[in-house]
């Protein structure tokens, strides 16, 4: 398994992993039909498309929104969409294309996201996950979610989800501590 090397510069994250090189930065408007098929395909299998493009990209508009792309040349390889609120910042959706899965990337597209919350003053994560991914469930334990609850019939009233929630302040308590 490659490790993901890092390094910041122009604005960007750069992570290397042998030959492959990901860059993650802030999405722009053009890449919502991307992301939008990305999420049809990884995420929203089996449901109504609700995450269009023209979705994708009015969440993009939002100020209080957040969209980071990961690419490897011009390929689209994951992204993440969060809602910062008043008290907490959701994460609307995380796909990271199948042959990019397991080399930390979503981890990465994750922590971006929390970095931005605790600039933004904002400690309370939350997300909701499909009932049956365990995949998904076990990647956000590992990040250090919780599971909260669930919430039926999430899903277009066809599945379930569970809601998971992360506090970044007992992150910061402990490095704080040390």
């Amino acid at each position: 398994m490659a490790v993901l090397q890092r390094s910041r510069a122009c604005g960007l994250l750069v992570l290397s992993a042998g030959m492959t090189v990901l860059k993650l930065g802030l999405a722009r408007l053009g890449d919502a039909p991307r992301i939008a098929v990305m999420s049809r395909t990884l995420i929203e299998s089996g449901l109504p498309w609700t995450w269009t493009p023209r979705r994708v990209a009015a969440h993009m508009k939002q100020r209080e929104n957040l969209s980071v792309i990961a690419t490897v040349e011009r390929e689209l390889a994951g992204f993440v969409m969060a809602q910062f609120g008043n008290e907490r910042v959701h994460i609307a959706l995380l796909g990271v294309a199948e042959r990019y899965q397991r080399r930390g990337l979503g981890k990465q597209l994750i922590r971006w996201v929390e970095e931005s919350a605790v600039v933004a003053g904002l400690f309370q994560m939350r997300l909701e996950v499909r009932a049956t991914n365990r995949i998904a469930r076990r990647f956000y334990a590992t990040l250090g979610y919780s599971e909260l609850g669930s919430a039926p019939h999430y899903y277009s009233g066809v599945e379930d989800a569970v809601q998971l929630a992360r506090d970044l302040r007992v992150e910061k308590r402990i490095a704080d501590s040390g």
